[in-house]
């Protein structure tokens, strides 16, 4: 009978991309934009029945870890892992693994960012249970793949090889962030998917990749996971992540492993990126405009707005983001949604800390 299955949740970036509402001490996934909860409180309500709160784990910072558990006051104390020090997603996941083999390597994990949408939460939950089930029969690492519906720069690509059993389909190769004309083949190709950052695969299988191609990452990590539960598990966590390198899963091990496959999604995703992402999230007036707030909008169209609590009149404007918080009013081009984190270097160079 195979191992019950565990659900490791990574939630230690800032989405610095969601400034000035995203700010260090209360980033994008604790944010609720959808009035139905915050991303990382949806995250894990989407996984459950199948993966009950027992078995579900959260990977954040230090310092965010007080705000994560009283957030999820059903998750074990144990389980809300506080990182020293951000060292990417192959740390992350390597702990994960070594915190579950202590007790039955051959457990399946899903690993899942804390800051999508994914809808409707059953077909999620039915393409979730086929991976760790592929994961517990096979000895290969899967990642979900998203349908490239448009030729998107801002996401990385997975090309597809042949196909397997339930769907599942080897994966050929992936693909950095491409420019325009890239992208429009890959769309064009049908072979290629949107890489989503969610993954399943089984204790011992990953660790294996990661011991072959990361091998400098696994031991300090089995280290710090003996003491987990003890007074000692901070400090052994500070040591190991003084001695891993900072490098994506991805980069790490996905990309140079032979055992990878991908599993096509047939749920609704968005990575809740940048403020664009609003568009398909929030609702929209006959002009295209998407608002949080009220609006009164003038031969304007196409545009972002966050304003609860207050009116935002645009007039003649069109293709802006326009934000507004209690201190701080953000006002972009949709086209440079995605440089919004560089307004957070200036604040530092002039010394506006206040503002981060």
């Amino acid at each position: 009978m195979a191992a019950p299955s565990h659900a490791f949740i990574l939630a230690g970036g800032r989405g610095t991309r969601f400034w000035p509402l995203s700010r260090h001490a209360n980033p994008k996934q604790l944010l609720d934009f959808t009035g139905e909860g915050s991303l990382l409180s949806l995250t894990l309500d989407r996984i459950e029945p199948l993966i009950p709160a027992s078995r579900q784990w959260v990977i954040t910072s230090d310092d965010l870890a007080p705000a994560v558990a009283q957030m999820l006051p059903d998750i074990p104390r144990d389980h809300i892992i506080a990182e020293p020090v951000g060292r990417n997603t192959a740390p992350a996941v390597a702990l994960a693994a070594a915190l579950l083999e202590r007790e039955d390597p051959e457990a399946t994990f899903a690993v899942l960012p804390s800051d999508h949408l994914i809808s409707p939460a059953k077909v999620f939950r039915s393409s979730l249970q086929q991976a760790l089930e592929l994961a517990a029969a096979e000895d290969v690492l899967i990642t979900f793949g998203m349908k490239a519906t448009r030729p998107e720069t801002g996401y990385g690509y997975i090309e597809a090889a042949e196909d397997l059993n339930g769907g599942a389909r080897r994966v050929a190769a992936f693909c950095e962030k491409p420019d325009r004309e890239t992208a429009q083949t890959y769309v064009d190709s049908r072979r290629h998917y949107w890489n989503s950052g969610m993954f399943a695969w089984r204790a011992s299988v990953v660790l294996a990749g990661l011991e072959r191609h990361l091998s400098d990452v696994v031991a300090p990590c089995r280290e710090a996971a003996k003491q987990l539960g003890t007074s000692g598990f901070a400090s052994a966590l500070e040591l190991a992540y003084g001695q891993v390198p900072s490098i994506s899963i991805d980069y790490g091990l996905m990309e140079r492993a032979d055992n990878v496959v991908v599993l096509p999604a047939t749920f609704d995703w968005n990575d809740v990126g940048h403020w664009v992402a609003m568009r398909d999230l929030w609702p929209r007036d006959a002009q295209g405009n998407a608002a949080h707030g009220e609006i009164l909008a003038v031969d304007s169209a196409e545009n972002i707005v966050y304003g609860p609590g207050r009116l935002t009149a645009l007039v003649g404007v069109r293709d802006l983001v326009v934000v507004h918080t209690e201190d701080a009013t953000l006002v972009c081009s949709a086209e440079h949604a995605q440089e919004v984190r560089g307004v957070l270097d200036r604040l530092k160079e002039r010394g506006l800390t206040q503002y981060l």
